[in-house]
């Protein structure tokens, strides 16, 4: 959801590219989610707080392609995500252009995959990669998950082991509607701590 990015995610980005020798990754902001309610902070700002806070990172891409569906009133399926970054090297013209993708999720994420929309299409067009921390779900309520998973078919799954990072974006809300700018900065990137602030501050 990202609502707002914080230093977490540059974390998990950075452990899932060294650990599984990702080219780039891609990082999709929510547009109408379609598992929740809808933050009170629009698409749009979210998506540009994700693209100010990638901007350094040269193994990240922002992708807009969920803001732009919900935008036109339509849910953002992650199997649509991926199809269409799938398709994208031929619409480009690189028809020889090869493209593995890989579904990058963390452990609770992993927990629910067969409810998602269309699940077993999406872990056939992208291999599965959950980041477990320590602080999200215990090891043997997602071994139970990922075994499920395996009996369904599912395979070439891959774990990704990451220190806990104590940061949520529920906490970045909380310590920005204090107006506690030092507060922030050590929470999220410098270049979105004044749009966090903005719009996550008391009005």
């Amino acid at each position: 959801m990202m609502n707002p990015p914080h230093l977490g995610h540059l974390a998990v980005v950075d452990a899932v590219h060294a650990e599984c020798g990702l080219d780039r990754v891609v990082v999709v902001p929510s547009g109408v989610p379609p598992h929740r309610s809808a933050p009170t902070v629009s698409a749009r700002a979210r998506l540009t707080m994700a693209v100010r806070a990638f901007a350094d990172v040269e193994h990240a891409v922002v992708s807009d392609t969920e803001v732009e569906r919900g935008e036109h009133g339509e849910p953002g399926y992650m199997i649509d995500t991926v199809e269409e970054v799938l398709e994208l090297p031929s619409l480009l013209g690189y028809d020889d252009l090869v493209v593995e993708a890989s579904l990058v999720v963390g452990a609770d994420q992993a927990a629910t995959l067969t409810s998602w929309h269309r699940w077993e299409e999406l872990l056939a067009l992208a291999r599965l990669v959950v980041v477990r921390r320590p602080d999200q779900l215990g090891d043997a309520t997602l071994a139970a998950a990922l075994e499920d998973l395996a009996t369904r078919g599912i395979a070439g799954m891959r774990v990704v082991d990451m220190p806990s990072v104590p940061i949520s974006s529920t906490q970045v809300r909380a310590v920005a509607a204090t107006r506690d700018r030092p507060a922030v900065a050590q929470l999220v990137p410098g270049a979105i701590v004044d749009d966090v602030l903005r719009l996550y501050g008391p009005s």
